[in-house]
Formats: structure tokens, C-alpha cells, sequence
């Protein structure tokens, strides 16, 4: 017999792999992290006994699904076999761990493997998830840093977490860097779900044991995604932190991020620049389309950051009381500044 295993327990024990059984497009919308695949049911089997369940009867749906499934045996214990040798703890998970799980967890154990089924299946994770994020039960605090756009905000997130500073990187998350140039820099990342992204922010705060947390400063909304009530307000009452350097390392920061590092760099940036229309007028735009056209790419940055970025951004950094400010000329002083910061805080 299989064992069931509670969420709490599964996510603390060691040497686990969780295996989905669920449908390829319910894993796309939201799994757990770390999760692999191996569907029961494919999607168009998963519709027709959906469909059969309402339309006929729970017993020839069923049935249906039944025979679906046990000409996937073979290949699901397979499968799972050379994941043994691998990890010595195998969780499997459905929707509510109801049958998909259950038959497959019985297949399994019946042929002598030791193998978990996850009590209430990913709808008992997810709820697990919206849980830990409840803002009144929520209790990371958080470095917050704050600063115009090309500072260096996210490279800095980025070398802190090399030092193993514990860092909550939201951009990274949702592959989106804000505003309409965001997706540029993560234009072939896969779409990330509102359930995708809260089990990975969840995933990465479960695992640090540290008081403080270092974050960038984000509006609640982050592309298409949302920040869960609870994270936003503790970043909101975290603590202070604004960067600044020279516009000349801003512009030259943002050449290499957008142009630099981007091989279709001309085309994204000019779709991007047609939606500033409203904000900047025709007339910059089209001399923006015309530096894209002639290679000037620093007076594009310059451009944007004097008529764009600074008075877009210049309101809600005026809303924090800010514990400390750094002004920097290279960025490894900003980031000897915020380790020292940070070491203070957690050890006080």
C-alpha cells in the first residue's frame, strides 16, 4: 500500500520528487515547483471523461478514464522507476488527490515502490500557498531598494544573491521587468500563471530562515501578474533603501540590458516605443525610431530617462521614508553599502 502524506510534511522531506499526474494544460497553469509531468489523462482524454461524467454517468466516466489509463502503465512506471534511482521519496499529486492519483500511486506500490500520494492533491497545495501569503499570518520583513530606472536594481539583487544574501527577485519571477519595455529581456521565457508565480515566491521565502529579505521596490501589479495582499503590504512597511548613480551608468546600464544582450534588439524596441505616444508624443517617438535606425542607442536611454522614466517614477518614490540613501559611482559600492545593511538588521 501507498502511504498519504500531508503538504506541510511532503514539502519538508528530504530527498523527494513530486510527480503530477494531472493533464499537461492543468500542470502549465500552475503546479509545484520542481514538479514533473506524467499525465494519466492527456488533455483531450481529460475533456472526453469530463465529458462523459456529465453527460452520462461517474461510473462510465470512469470506465472511460480506466481505459485511458492502463495503456499508459507501462510507460508511467517506467518512468517513475528511473526516478528512484534518483530520489528516495516519491510524491504524487492530482487535483484533489482523488482517483488519478490513487490509481497510479496503487499501481505502483502493488509492484513494490515506496510511494507518497499527496493528501488533497495540488487543490490542497494551493491553498497551503494562499495561506502562507495572508496578510494578517505574514512574517518576512523586507530590505526594500528604491531608485530610478537604470540604477541597477535587479544586478544588484542579482550579485547579493551570488554572496548568499537571501533575495526575493519578483522580475525574475514573472519574467517581466515593468513598464511597456518589460518582456524585452525575457521575450523567449515561457508565460508565467498567477499559480506559477505564487508557488515560486512561495518556495523561495519558505526556504530562507533569514529575518530580512532583500526586494525591489514593485507596484502591486508586475505585468499580468499580482502580488499577494500579505507580500505587498510587508514590502510596503519593509525598510527604505534608495539608490542612485550618475545618469551617464544608467544610460550605459540600459544600452547593455535592452540592446547589448537582446539579438533582435531594433524591432522589440521600436513596438515598445510606439506605445509611448501618449506619453512622450509623436514627435519624440519618431526621433526615438530614427536613433533606433542609426544605431543611437544611448540617446534613446537618455532621451527616455529625462522625458519618460524619472518624471513617471519621481511620485511614488516620494511616497517612503527612506532608512538609508547610496550614491554610488561603482556598483560594488552600492553592494558593500547593502551587505553591511543587511548583516546589521539580521543580527540585531
Amino acid at each position: 500500500m501507498f502511504a498519504k502524506i500531508t503538504v506541510e510534511e511532503a514539502l519538508n522531506m528530504e530527498d523527494k520528487i513530486f510527480i503530477d499526474v494531472r493533464s499537461p494544460l492543468e500542470f502549465m497553469e500552475g503546479s509545484i515547483p520542481g514538479a514533473i509531468n506524467i499525465p494519466i489523462l492527456d488533455n483531450d482524454e481529460r475533456v472526453v471523461v469530463g465529458v462523459t461524467y456529465k453527460q452520462a454517468s461517474p461510473e462510465e466516466a470512469k470506465m472511460k478514464g480506466i481505459e485511458y489509463a492502463s495503456a499508459k502503465l507501462s510507460s508511467i512506471y517506467n518512468e517513475i522507476f528511473l526516478l528512484t534511482k534518483k530520489y528516495k521519496n516519491i510524491v504524487l499529486f492530482c487535483w484533489r488527490g482523488g482517483l488519478r492519483s490513487a490509481t497510479v500511486s496503487n499501481f505502483l506500490a502493488s509492484l513494490g515502490m515506496n510511494i507518497y500520494q499527496l493528501e488533497g492533491g495540488y487543490k490542497q497545495y494551493r491553498k497551503h500557498v494562499i495561506e502562507y501569503f495572508d496578510k494578517d499570518q505574514f512574517k518576512h520583513s523586507f530590505i526594500v531598494l528604491h531608485g530610478y530606472t537604470g540604477v541597477g536594481k535587479t544586478e544588484i539583487l542579482e550579485k547579493l544573491k551570488k554572496l548568499n544574501i537571501p533575495v526575493l527577485n519578483l522580475e525574475q519571477l514573472v519574467k517581466n521587468s515593468g513598464s511597456v519595455f518589460g518582456a524585452i529581456c525575457y521575450q523567449d521565457a515561457k508565460p508565467i500563471t498567477q499559480k506559477m508565480f505564487d508557488a515560486l515566491a512561495f518556495e523561495t521565502l519558505r526556504l530562507s530562515n533569514s529575518k530580512y529579505i532583500i526586494v525591489e521596490s514593485e507596484g502591486q501589479r508586475l505585468g499580468g501578474i499580482s502580488l499577494p495582499e500579505g507580500l505587498f503590504e510587508s514590502i510596503v512597511k519593509g525598510k527604505h533603501i534608495l539608490i542612485n548613480t550618475s545618469i551617464e551608468n544608467r544610460i550605459e546600464r540600459l544600452v547593455s540590458d535592452y540592446v547589448d544582450n537582446i539579438s533582435n534588439c531594433d524591432a522589440l524596441l521600436e513596438n515598445a516605443i510606439l506605445n509611448l505616444k501618449k506619453r512622450i508624443g509623436l514627435e519624440k517617438v519618431n526621433q526615438c525610431i530614427g536613433w533606433i535606425e542609426e544605431k543611437e542607442y544611448d540617446k534613446i536611454a537618455r532621451e527616455l530617462i529625462i522625458e519618460y522614466y524619472d518624471p513617471l517614477y519621481i511620485h511614488s518614490m516620494k511616497k517612503y521614508n527612506y532608512m538609508m540613501e547610496i550614491n554610488y559611482i561603482s556598483i560594488e559600492d552600492a553592494l558593500e553599502k547593502l551587505v553591511k545593511l543587511y548583516y546589521s538588521l539580521e543580527n540585531n
